[in-house]
C-alpha cells in the first residue's frame, strides 16, 4: 500500500505545472519624450517604465507593490497604464480597488476619470505618508477580463513613473542629489503579487543597467539625465563624466556655453566676455591631448576636459581638443553671454 501511495506522490510530482516566477523591471529608455526633454534613441532617464514578466503559462492577476526612492527624489506622475477592463486590444491590470472605491461607483463606471489611477490614497490602510509628490508610492492594480483571448499577457507595462529631484538648491559642488535608488517590494496587507490560481509569490526584481543590488536600481544619476547633450551622453561618460560638459541641468548658471568656446565658466574684462583669453590659454593647455592626459588634472568641474567644446575626439590619436575646438573658440571670440544664446542646451 506504502509503495502505490509512493507511486502516486511521484507521479503527481512529475505532472505538476512549474511555479511561476515574475519578474519585475524598472526601465530607463522608454519610447516617447513625454515631459519635452531633449532625447536620442527613446532615452528619457527620468521616465521610468515598470514592466513584468511571468513564466510558465502562468499569469498575474494582481500585483500589489510599494516603490520607493531614496537621496531626496520624489515620484511626481504616473502614466501609462491600462483602465478599465483588459481586452485584446488594451490587455493589462486596470482594475485599481483603493482607487475604484474611493473615486468610481456602480453607478457611474467612469474608467476615464483623471483621478482614477494605481496609486493607492495616503488616507487607506498602510499608505499614510506616501503618494504622488513623496518618496513613496503603493501600487494597486488588477486585471478583469471574460475570456482567454482578453487576459493580460505574460509580459507588459504597469506604468510609467516620472521621477523629480525634491531637491531644488545646489550642494556645496552645485550638484545636487547624485544618484537616486528605486526600491521594490511587495504589500503583503494588500495581497503582493497574486496568480491567476490564487497562490501568491515573490517577484523577483531586475536592475535595468545590471547593475543593481538585490531590488534595488541605480536610476537616476543628476548628470546622466542632462538635456543638452543628450546625442552626447555615452561620449560624456567615456570620459568620466566632466561636470562642465552638463553643468546646465543643475538649475544654476554654470558653463550654460562651453560648447561654444567658454572653458572656465568666468567673464573677462569689463565687457564680459564668455569667450576671451583664459579660454585659450585653458585651451592651450589641453592642445593636442587624449582623454587619459587629461583625466589626472579633470578637478572637481572637469578641469583641462572642459577645452573639448565640441565632445568630440579628432584623429587617429584621439585628441579630445584639436581643430575643431579652436575652430568654436574663434568663431565666438570675445562675445558675452546674451551672444551665445540660445546657449548650449539647445543647439
Amino acid at each position: 500500500m506504502r509503495r502505490i501511495l509512493l507511486i502516486v506522490v511521484m507521479l503527481l510530482l512529475a505532472t505538476a505545472p512549474a511555479m511561476a516566477t515574475v519578474t519585475v523591471r524598472a526601465i530607463q529608455n522608454s519610447p516617447t519624450n513625454l515631459i519635452g526633454q531633449y532625447t536620442t534613441a527613446g532615452r528619457v532617464c527620468n521616465v521610468i517604465d515598470v514592466n513584468y514578466t511571468c513564466s510558465a503559462g502562468e499569469a498575474v492577476r494582481a500585483f500589489a507593490l510599494e516603490v520607493t526612492l531614496d537621496n531626496g527624489f520624489i515620484i511626481s506622475g504616473i502614466g501609462s497604464y491600462v483602465r478599465g477592463e483588459s481586452n485584446s486590444v488594451t490587455p493589462g491590470y486596470g482594475i485599481f480597488p483603493g482607487s475604484f472605491r474611493n473615486v468610481l461607483t456602480p453607478e457611474d463606471v467612469n474608467w476615464a476619470n483623471p483621478d482614477y489611477n494605481p496609486i493607492a490614497s495616503t488616507d487607506d490602510p498602510d499608505a499614510a505618508g506616501t503618494g504622488l509628490g513623496t518618496n513613496k508610492v503603493i501600487l494597486e492594480m488588477g486585471s478583469l477580463y471574460v475570456g482567454e483571448a482578453n487576459k493580460p499577457g505574460s509580459a507588459g507595462t504597469l506604468c510609467r513613473l516620472t521621477v523629480t529631484p525634491k531637491y531644488t538648491g545646489v550642494d556645496t559642488n552645485g550638484f545636487g542629489p547624485a544618484e537616486a535608488t528605486m526600491t521594490f517590494a511587495v504589500n503583503t496587507l494588500r495581497g503582493g503579487v497574486v496568480l491567476e490560481n490564487g497562490s501568491s509569490v515573490v517577484p523577483t526584481v531586475v536592475a535595468s543597467n545590471g547593475l543593481g543590488v538585490a531590488n534595488k536600481f541605480s536610476l537616476m544619476k543628476t548628470f546622466p539625465c542632462w538635456e543638452p547633450y543628450r546625442l552626447q551622453y555615452n561620449e560624456w561618460l567615456s570620459v568620466w563624466e566632466p561636470r562642465c560638459w552638463s553643468g546646465w541641468q543643475v538649475a544654476d548658471v554654470n558653463f550654460r556655453v562651453q560648447c561654444k568656446g567658454d572653458a572656465d565658466n568666468k567673464t573677462e574684462g569689463a565687457l564680459k566676455y564668455r569667450v576671451y583669453t583664459s579660454d585659450y590659454n585653458r585651451l592651450i593647455s589641453a592642445w593636442g591631448k587624449r582623454a587619459t592626459q587629461l583625466r589626472p588634472g579633470m578637478g572637481t568641474d572637469g578641469g583641462l576636459m572642459c577645452a573639448d567644446f565640441d565632445h568630440k575626439y579628432e584623429g587617429a590619436l584621439k585628441y579630445r581638443v584639436y581643430t575643431s575646438d579652436y575652430n568654436k573658440l574663434i568663431a565666438n571670440w570675445s562675445k558675452r553671454e546674451t551672444q551665445l544664446k540660445p546657449w548650449c542646451p539647445v543647439e
